[in-house]
């Protein structure tokens, strides 16, 4: 063996450069240990960079929380749609092939909205111009998935002081949350805006509508109408309440128009300068488009999402444009470090109203599902041209007017 010589040099150098080694890993764990203490203890902002020992950027990237949010339009029972759901093995109503193919869609969201546009007003039945549907339309609308239902709309006094009172009772005894409609002034008071915690998240939520087709509400009933000063004292009441996001389903514009008008874009300024972070528009009974909206609130600029119309959910209505809908999906995001909210992750997802002949049904069809699908249904020449034609429609207008949101396929 050949012995080997270190010279005194040689040697220092090489303990000179474990001690150097030693510190600079000594250095480099106080400064991780001292950085994540920061973070758990003063707030640190998310992407805040620090030096590592090598002098390379240490950087911690953002980190959310999140609650999805899914919302359907208007869900309507028309007089036909009523006598294609009676069962004669049971003698009673059976919406089940109607909501089909949704829960496995709609059950995924912590929140899922429904405008509930008819009313629980009892026998007799009836569609257009005043709205009474079985009770059971609600159970059957909550077995799809749909857990808050709003109902200030132009029909919700179709059936009176009565129906009103009816209605609610039958969202209560089905432990359906609602808003938008209440008893009385004091019902409303008590209940009015809605809060909801979920998974750490609080959230607002109001509900108005344009009018009740000159029918008027009877006291000691109470529809939520669009007025502004009404609206920015629940706003307030809302803001003192320190909520993570303030949703604002509003029934509003003009019916079968696909653009958003001016009062519409006048009341979303409003809603966004009072707060309103999230704005879910019905009653047009067409797609309108979706936009993000900036704005400032309390001095701080702000990204609000307005959905201006989704669309009729379920109708007897069958011209174009009327014969379907979108959901629109989107999540409430919380930044774990800063607190600061986002709305993100939005998607709308198109779907189509079959009504098929004999005998008479109705099915709920999300397109991309069905579009290429031959076998499910035996539809007709003029069904098939019905729905491709909605298909182009709803997705030539939302790729044309709906920047940086896209359509979320269903498998």
């Amino acid at each position: 063996m050949i012995p080997i010589n270190t010279s005194s040099t040689e040697k220092n150098n090489i303990s000179e450069g474990n001690l150097l080694h030693t510190i600079c890993i000594l250095l480099g764990g106080v400064s991780i240990i001292t950085f994540i203490l920061l973070i758990t203890f003063s707030g640190v902002p998310a992407n805040t960079k620090h030096t590592n020992c090598d002098n390379s950027p240490l950087v911690v990237n953002d980190s959310f929380e999140r609650i999805t949010l899914f919302s359907a339009g208007d869900a309507m029972s028309h007089l036909p749609q009523v006598v294609s759901a009676w069962d004669t093995s049971c003698n009673c109503f059976d919406f089940t092939d109607v909501f089909k193919y949704l829960p496995s869609i709609v059950k995924k969201s912590d929140v899922s909205f429904i405008n509930f546009e008819t009313t629980n007003g009892g026998i007799p039945y009836s569609g257009f111009p005043r709205f009474s549907s079985p009770d059971t339309v609600a159970w059957f609308l909550k077995s799809a998935g749909f857990n808050f239902f709003v109902n200030a709309n132009n029909h919700s006094n179709d059936k009176d002081l009565a129906g009103i009172n009816k209605t609610l009772d039958v969202f209560d005894r089905n432990n359906i949350k609602h808003t938008g409609v209440f008893r009385d002034s004091v019902e409303r008071k008590k209940n009015y805006p809605v809060f909801l915690k979920i998974k750490g998240f609080k959230l607002a939520i109001l509900n108005y509508t344009y009018g009740t087709n000159s029918i008027e509400t009877t006291p000691p009933a109470i529809v939520n109408i669009i007025d502004t000063n009404i609206m920015k004292a629940d706003l307030k009441i809302a803001a003192d309440s320190m909520p993570d996001a303030v949703i604002a389903i509003m029934h509003w514009g003009v019916e079968y128009q696909r653009e958003p008008n001016y009062e519409q874009k006048d009341i979303a300024k409003f809603l966004f300068k009072n707060g309103v972070d999230v704005i879910v528009g019905s009653h047009p009974h067409v797609v309108q488009p979706i936009e993000f909206y900036n704005f400032s609130f309390e001095n701080k600029p702000k990204t609000g999402l307005v959905i201006w119309s989704l669309g009729n959910f379920i109708s007897n209505q069958r011209e174009q444009y009327r014969d379907g809908g979108i959901f629109v999906k989107f999540d409430v995001a919380k930044n774990i470090y800063t607190g600061k909210i986002k709305i993100d992750n939005v998607f709308y997802i198109p779907f189509w109203v079959y009504k098929q002949a004999a005998p008479v049904k109705y099915y709920l069809l999300p397109i991309s599902k069905f579009e290429n699908d031959t076998t499910t249904f035996a539809m007709d020449s003029k069904d098939k041209l019905a729905f491709k034609t909605f298909i182009n429609d709803v997705r030539f207008h939302l790729k044309r007017d709906t920047l940086n949101i896209k359509e979320l396929p269903v498998e």
